[in-house]
This record gives C-alpha cells, structure tokens and sequence, in this order.
C-alpha cells in the first residue's frame, strides 16, 4: 500500500550560498520513506559546516538549508518537512518567532533550537515554542543522536490515524520550562542541590503541589518536609524532577470538566504506580539509574491518555463504552476509537521532549511489553506489572475490565516465577509504614 507523502531533495552549488528546492513529488512505500530535516542558519559559512557534517546522513535524510526565516516558511509551503533545526538568533524574523509559526501551522513536525550563545531566559523562552534545545557547536554525535531519535518518533507516527490524531490535539501539553531550567541546572558544573531548589521555590504553586505530594502516604518518610532542598536532599533529584514534570502536565491539561477519567485518580494511579515500579526495580538490583527510569516512566506512563481524557473526552466515553458493552480491552478499544493508544500518544510526546529512551519505550509498551529492549527489561517489566497491580484495586481506571499480566512476555524474560514477589512487593511500597525513601 502506498502513502501520499512528499519528498524533496537538497541541491545547490557550493559556489553559491544559496539552495534550491526542487518541488517533484515522489510517493513512496512507508519502509521506503526518506525523513525531511530543515535546517535554518543565519550564518551561511556555517551552514556550509552542518551540511558538511551531515553529508553522511544523506542516504537517511533530504536535508534542506537556508539561512533565512523567511526563505523557510516558504520552503516549508511548498513541502512541509519531518524536522526542523533553527537557530534562536536569526535574522529578520528571528528564531523564537519563526519557530512559533512553525508551531502554529506544522505541529506535526519537530522543532529543535540551537544556539552559540543565549541568555538563560532566551532559552527557557525558545523551550516554549521548541520541542528540545541544543548548545552549539553541533557536533555530528549530537546530531546524529538528534535525528535518529526523530526517526524512531516519526516511526511512531507512521500510521496516517496517529499522525492525524497528534496534529489533532490542540491543547498538547508543551515540556514545561521550569523541568527545564532543573535539568539544565544539573549539566552546570556549579550543580547544587540550592540552586535547584532556588528553582523550584520560584514557582510557589508547584512548590506548594510538591511539599503536599512528598508529604503524603506515598513516601512514607515520617518527617515533615518543609523545604524544596530537604525535599530534593531525602528523595533525589531525579524524584523531585519526575515529580515536577508530572505535576506541570496535569497543570496544562486542566480544562472544563467532568472528563471520562477524573484528574485526580489519574495523578494518584500515576504515583502509587512510580513507587510501586522504583521498588520492583529495586527489588531486581536493576542498578540506581534504571530504578530512577521506572519511578519516571511509572509516573508518566498515562500521560497519553491524560491527553486524551482532557482534549476528546466525548470520544474517550466512547471508549468505555466498547470496554463495557463489547468486553474490549482498553488498548483495542482506543484503536477503535482513535486508530491509536494512550501509549503511542504519551510515547511519542515524551520523545519529542528528549526524555530518556527507556523512559519512552516503558510508556511506549507498558499495557503490550515487547522483546525490544532486552538490556532494559528490568524497567518495562517493572513499570508494566506495577500499573496491572494498581488497576486491579482500582478497575475504573480500565473502564471496569482490567487488563492482564502479560504471561508470555515474563516468560520470555524468564521472569515469571518473579510475579509472588513483586506483588508483595508492590503493596509494602502503597503503605504509609513501610515505604522506603532509598
């Protein structure tokens, strides 16, 4: 079967700065589809740098260049692309306005800034209409990991209902700015846990949200936490910043209620499901990174359907209505309805963001594991049981039907006779008097 897709090729002279976009349209087989990169530079001798770098790339990629706003927009009218990286500091138009426009009329396609030198602010403003930043110079390890991570979402949306869905969405949540700044904080060779907590304080209603979240039963640390730095120094970095990334969301998706799934069980499904994951995975010796990535991916792993709970809940009711009149499982009916899962949607939104690939493919494949990622097993097989634990209390959160372990993945990982004990294990985690902070 074949897709109506266009496809163009870069040419030009290097004795001249300037390239030309031929408009022929190829149609292709979707194994044999090319992805699109724009790349937009105000400096034409740099331009002449990135094309060099990523000559090698050219059998997976056609790549434009332009060193203007302008000269893009009116590329991108007459073939829209995959990918776009833009500098902030361009001429005329400028790089933030640009990548607004970008926005507003191809959200489908992915926006990645860069720069040489911006201020702070610049960034975390560009991070506003971008789905990633990246600090020149380039390097061709840095874009290649850029791009290659755009091909695997792009496969993601290689069905046309999933690509329609995305681009449907018109409240889809944006990386909040202040995950940002706490992650970029982390990188600067000056990291302290004060400074992080400076940028958590700044934002008085997440630090409220916080201080109540790490507080609660949920963490069972039988102390009062007072402080973003206490709070930051008892459960980590990576918690808090999980915390503050799932909180931020919940904040964008709030909208006109009542929604098919009320926001409050689903933030607290999402919690109990992140503990319940980071103690399984702790419980496997997974190794201290990979438990931090099955608390996140617990935390975050509905967030596609928090999506789209909040921007189609006529539809989504549409989806209860087939789990409990036809006896469908969430995930088929979702395909019914949507042509796509939660899971593919929050995957995809996560990936754009830059998370960590565990992180996604545990979200990608946490209700359907697959044998993708062997080395990472620990975390999906973590995340997946932690979430099935969680909905048999609650079958609600399935529309009434729960879905099941699946028993031939664990197989395949030779991790069945695992099952007895994760489940104790999960429960001690949901008690106020026995969860543990490390």
């Amino acid at each position: 079967m074949f897709i109506d897709v266009r496809r163009f090729k870069s040419t030009y002279s290097r004795s001249d700065t300037k390239r030309v976009l031929p408009t022929e349209l190829t149609y292709f087989m979707p194994d044999m589809y090319k992805k699109t990169l724009l790349v937009v530079d105000g400096d034409v001798m740099l331009l002449d740098v990135l094309e060099g770098i990523l000559s090698e790339l050219r059998d997976e990629w056609d790549m434009t260049f332009v060193n203007s706003g302008e000269e893009a927009l009116e590329a991108l009218a007459r073939s829209p692309v995959d990918l776009v990286l833009a500098d902030i500091h361009l001429p005329g138009m400028g790089g933030i306005h640009f990548l607004t426009d970008i926005k507003n009329r191809y959200p489908h396609t992915i926006r990645i800034a860069c720069s040489g030198c911006a201020h702070p602010n610049t960034i975390v403003q560009s991070l506003e209409v971008a789905h990633q930043y990246l600090p020149k110079p380039l390097t061709l390890a840095t874009l290649k990991t850029m791009l290659s991570r755009a091909y695997e979402l792009q496969g993601r949306l290689s069905s046309t209902a999933l690509r329609q869905l995305v681009s449907n969405i018109k409240a889809l949540p944006s990386i909040p700015t202040i995950y940002q700044e706490l992650e970029a904080s982390m990188q600067s060779p000056h990291a302290s846990i004060n400074t992080a907590a400076g940028i958590i304080a700044k934002d008085m209603a997440m630090l409220s949200k916080i201080l109540q979240v790490v507080n609660s039963a949920y963490f069972g640390l039988r102390r009062t936490i007072s402080s973003p730095a206490h709070a930051l120094s008892l459960l980590g970095f990576d918690r808090v910043k999980g915390l503050v990334l799932s909180v931020k969301l919940f904040e964008q998706c709030t909208q006109a209620g009542p929604f098919p799934v009320a926001l409050e069980q689903l933030w607290k499904h999402g919690l109990t499901t992140a503990v319940g994951a980071r103690a399984i995975a702790q419980l496997e010796v997974a190794g201290s990174l990979a438990v931090e990535h099955a608390f996140m991916a617990g935390l975050l792993h509905d967030i596609g359907l928090l999506v789209l709970n909040t921007n189609f809940p006529d539809r989504y009711r549409e989806v209860f209505r087939l789990i409990k009149e036809d006896g469908q499982g969430i995930t088929s009916a979702e395909r019914e309805v949507f042509g796509a899962t939660h899971a593919d949607v929050g995957a995809y939104l996560l990936g754009i963001w830059g998370l960590h690939e565990v992180i996604v493919e545990a979200v990608a494949f946490h209700h359907e594991p697959r044998l993708n990622q062997q080395d990472h097993v620990r975390v999906l097989a973590a995340v997946h049981v932690a979430n099935l634990f969680d909905e048999e209390s609650d079958p609600s959160m399935t529309g009434g039907i729960g879905t099941q372990i699946s028993t031939e993945y664990l197989v395949a990982c030779h991790m069945d006779d695992r099952v007895p004990a994760w489940r104790k294990t999960f429960r001690l985690s949901s008690s106020p008097d026995t969860t543990p902070v490390a």
